[in-house]
């Protein structure tokens, strides 16, 4: 797990959105995707619910996000 794979989990909850969060951090939404998709597999949960109309947090990754936030606050 990287800092900057937190950093986009951490914009794609706030946007609701891959493609709006994959905006406002200059990069494609496949890249986005993929490194959020590792990020995944290697903590072993589904961060997001994916749908037709964005993204959800999950319950497991609504603890993982806020831990996540609280990390990035500390590092502040």
């Amino acid at each position: 797990m990287t800092l900057q794979q937190l950093r986009y989990a951490l914009e794609v909850a706030n946007k609701g959105s891959m493609n709006e969060a994959a905006k406002s951090l200059y990069i494609s939404q496949p890249s986005l995707s993929n490194a959020i998709k590792d990020l995944e597999k290697e903590i072993k949960i589904t961060i997001f619910i994916r749908t037709n109309r964005g993204v959800v947090v999950s319950n497991e990754g609504a603890h993982s996000v806020a831990s996540s936030f609280t990390f990035s606050i500390w590092l502040a």
